[in-house]
């Protein structure tokens, strides 16, 4: 049986069969809000380290657990099966039930009394947001025209830094807020800690969202495999992605580079300003979530023009060549900041080096859409999630932690393990990038040839 011919999603091949701007505008911000909570969701740990271990009595790299293992764990493995059903079934459907599963979960998280049973609720978290991703890369690839593709995913990927940044703002206030309380006592739960409340307060919200994600307008499936269905069976799945393993590969492991020390930086630069300069949650929060916020959103929104430019100048690989560059320059800034011994001088150095590193999530998004026909997006999209959360969330905050704990030895060096992780892993995430670009040419040529 021969290998399935991919059509490249070209515009003129699909006259008037997009939605209307206002109707793709409508599901990209209510994609755009999900993804926005999801990140809130996981990355509000960030801010309560230190209760946490003293409540639970657990180190570093105990706590690390429960921002990487906990979550990653069924977060990859659900994906998989997740992303079958966003090829086959109503994409819609699947983010909305996603959405109430994930914000149930992290607001049971509240109501967690031990190590294992917060461990079990994070887990809920990682399975619930396995059903964004991959729906919502199909839903917005089809619903945007291929000249609006690159922005409008580079709007969607805009949730990862304003969810964190929000997070880590809104978290360390929170936190602060409840801690005033002589005691805080909630309606059929009873009296909770400060900790438990803001988990509480930050994931109530998800569950009246996904009652709205479900009035999005479905669009039409468009860049199809040329087989004889509607669906492609997971032997033609792997298949297609065996022939074009080079690419997959390389993307997905510079990816997974630039999420170790992503993920693993962001777990753990409000707890370093905390520890390493006494600031205190509330001040924590807000210095490290405004750049989150700020200078991530540019970066993703840099991405997104800078692979245009690229493109204009004749780059094919436009949207890999564009995170190869920024991982590079991102280098000098993150692994000088930590180590300069200043609060003010890391927090003016991390504004240029989050711009450098927030650029790649939008652009290796749409890396990925041009290269995979539609009934593979939300499959490849799972495996993409798979490689990167495994290696990125569940071993970038692990490793980090492990640099602690059994590298340098001493909690006060925290700051030491975060400029070892950016100076080890951006460079390799520029690596793996530079080992993409002509296997990513072929992939191109190999779209445009089968139309």
């Amino acid at each position: 049986m021969s290998e399935p011919a991919a059509a490249a999603p070209r515009e003129d091949d699909y006259p008037g069969v997009y939605p209307s701007m206002a109707s793709a505008s409508y599901c990209l911000a209510l994609l755009f809000v999900a993804y926005i909570f999801s990140f809130i969701d996981r990355s509000i740990l960030a801010l309560l380290v230190g209760p946490i271990r003293e409540d639970f009595g657990i180190t570093d790299f105990e706590f690390s657990l429960l921002q990487g293992i906990a979550f990653s764990l069924l977060y990859t493995v659900a994906g998989l099966p997740l992303g079958r059903l966003a090829d086959r079934y109503a994409r819609k459907w699947i983010v909305s039930g996603s959405v109430f599963f994930w914000s149930l979960a992290t607001a049971a998280g509240g109501l967690t009394q031990n190590f294992t049973q917060l461990f079990i609720a994070r887990m809920g978290v990682g399975a619930g947001e396995a059903g964004l991703a991959p729906p919502a890369y199909s839903l917005i690839s089809d619903s945007f025209r291929p000249r609006h593709l690159g922005y409008a995913m580079a709007v969607y990927k805009l949730g990862v830094k304003v969810g964190a940044g929000i997070a880590f703002i809104v978290g360390g206030v929170l936190f602060d807020y409840f801690s005033g309380f002589e005691r805080l006592a909630l309606p059929l739960v009873g009296e909770v800690k400060p900790w438990q409340a803001t988990m509480i307060a930050v994931g109530a919200p998800g569950i009246l969202l996904s009652l709205l994600l479900v009035t999005i307008r479905e669009p039409s499936r468009k860049g199809l495999m040329e087989t004889a269905g509607a669906h492609v069976s997971l032997r033609d799945a792997g298949r297609f992605m065996w022939a074009r393993c080079r690419v997959y590969l390389t993307l997905f492991l510079g990816s997974s580079m630039m999420a170790m020390a992503g993920y693993g930086t962001g777990a753990w630069y409000p707890e370093l300003f905390a520890r390493h300069y006494g600031m205190s949650k509330t001040d924590a929060g807000i210095a490290y979530g405004t750049i989150v916020l700020v200078a991530g959103s540019l970066g993703v929104m840099l991405g997104a023009w800078f692979a245009g430019w690229l493109a204009r100048r004749g780059h094919t690989d436009s949207w890999v060549r564009a995170c190869l560059y920024t991982a590079l320059l991102a280098v000098p800034f993150h692994v000088a900041g930590p180590l300069s011994g200043s609060s003010a001088v890391n927090l003016a150095l991390l504004w240029p080096g989050m711009i450098m590193t927030g650029s790649y999530l939008g652009v290796l998004a749409v890396a990925i859409v041009v290269i995979t026909p539609n009934q593979l997006r939300g499959q490849v999209t799972a495996v993409y999630i798979f490689v990167t959360n495994i290696l990125g969330m569940a071993l970038g905050t692990s490793i980090l932690a492990a640099f602690t704990d059994f590298l340098f030895q001493d909690d006060a060096l925290l700051h030491y393990s975060v400029a070892s992780a950016c100076g080890l892993f951006y460079p390799l995430a520029a690596l793996f990038f530079a080992l993409c670009l002509p296997a990513f040419r072929r992939a191109i040529t190999d779209m445009e040839t089968a139309r």
